[in-house]
């Protein structure tokens, strides 16, 4: 009995798992407005089983779009890990970030659309925004300091300002396409100006580990 119940919440497991996955590449091509259908289509699954595990469609969205939005931000830092000085390891975040992965962060602006007015999917999206304020751009501020620049705000408010920023760069280039969106060296360059840094601490050099040489 104990060996059967177990196989079926591996079973349970490995269901949910193929459905994020699935879910996760349908929503990247299609967006929110992709249906159930397509989505276990892919997994191979069921579409009361969608109700099961996540509750609701919008529910596995915000899912899909939370996880994205955080991958995003860890191939940013993965990215800007061999930047030389301080200016490059910002650019390199802001690149990769509205770059080769903005898909992913504008599934989390999509999301965070969606929960305005879903308020019972909010948590995921709160906990979300701590997770990258905490252990993404706060890891860059800190850098900044480290050179001995002095923040004009607390470091948590100039992280949450970069996301911000981030954020509607991403709305708006989504909304008007490439040709009248914001080009990542113009984000690049909006992104240094909101953060006031100096050239004297944008090119002071890092060290192997990402904090600037003293």
């Amino acid at each position: 009995m104990a060996a059967t119940r177990r196989a079926s919440r591996e079973a349970g497991k490995a269901t949910r798992s193929a459905l994020l996955h699935a879910a996760g590449e349908v929503f990247a091509e299609s967006g929110e407005t992709a249906s159930v259908a397509q989505i276990c289509a892919r997994a191979d699954a069921f579409p009361n089983q969608v109700t099961y595990y996540f509750g609701s469609k919008e529910q596995l969205f915000v899912e899909v779009a939370c996880a994205a939005v955080l991958r995003a931000g860890r191939h940013a830092e993965h990215a800007a890990a061999s930047a030389t000085t301080v200016r490059d390891y910002t650019r390199t975040l802001v690149e990769t970030l509205l770059g080769p992965q903005s898909r992913n962060v504008e599934l989390f602006t999509t999301a965070m659309l969606l929960v305005s007015r879903r308020t019972d999917l909010r948590p995921h999206i709160t906990e979300t925004l701590s997770t990258l304020h905490d252990s993404g751009e706060a890891a860059l501020l800190d850098t900044l300091v480290r050179t001995g620049w002095q923040l004009r705000a607390e470091i948590g408010v100039e992280a949450r300002a970069f996301w911000s920023a981030i954020f509607g760069l991403t709305v708006q280039n989504a909304a008007t396409g490439d040709e009248l969106g914001t080009s990542v060296a113009e984000a690049v360059t909006v992104l240094f100006t909101n953060m006031g840094i100096p050239d004297s601490v944008l090119d002071q050099p890092l060290t192997p580990t990402g904090k600037a040489s003293p």
